[in-house]
């Protein structure tokens, strides 16, 4: 009966560490969310492949589309003109606001296929295509933004094969 108090007590206590860690493929050695891309190395070993690319940082942004409108002004004569449609994204990439000339909407059929709010950049764009102009923070003299992830991907070969994902050399996720 105190074997199983203590077994229980020391499962209490250890719960929340081995709720974020994870054994390297290759060998039991415990390796945790957050951990530095050099100790997850000397944990684990040297991994079979590796990738690195840079990926945008998550921003906010606004973009514009303006479409033809024609209207007719009750003669045989029509007028073509633009409607302006912007949709500004927030950090999680989601759109949270959708205007038409001005007037706020939750969702619009103005690219011919529905928009609406949460969706997202590639949703908008899927429907809208590419917009005429975008409007983001952070952008340097240049015109261009300087806030850049570097992901790496490491990935072992065990069985299954196993990928660790590390953002700016901190351990952040797996994919099996």
């Amino acid at each position: 009966m105190l074997n199983k108090k203590i077994i229980a007590i020391t499962l209490l206590f250890f719960c929340p560490y081995v709720s974020y860690a994870m054994f390297c493929p290759t060998n039991f050695n415990l390796v945790s969310l957050g951990d530095s891309i050099d100790s997850v190395k000397e944990k684990c070993g040297k991994p079979d492949s590796e990738k690195t690319k840079e990926m945008p940082k998550p921003e906010p942004q606004e973009w514009t589309y303006f479409t033809t409108q024609t209207v007719s002004t009750g003669t045989s004569y029509q007028a073509t003109g633009t409607l302006k449609t912007t949709v500004t994204f927030d950090k999680d990439d989601k759109a949270i606001n959708i205007s038409v000339n001005g007037i706020g909407v939750g969702e619009s059929t103005i690219c011919g296929t529905p928009i609406q709010l949460n969706n997202s950049r590639d949703q908008v764009k899927a429907a809208c295509g590419e917009p005429s102009f975008i409007n983001k923070q952070g952008v340097d003299a240049t015109g261009g933004t300087d806030k850049k992830d570097v992901v790496t991907e490491y990935t072992y070969n065990a069985n299954p094969p196993f990928t660790f994902i590390f953002t700016n050399s901190v351990l952040t996720g797996t994919k099996p």
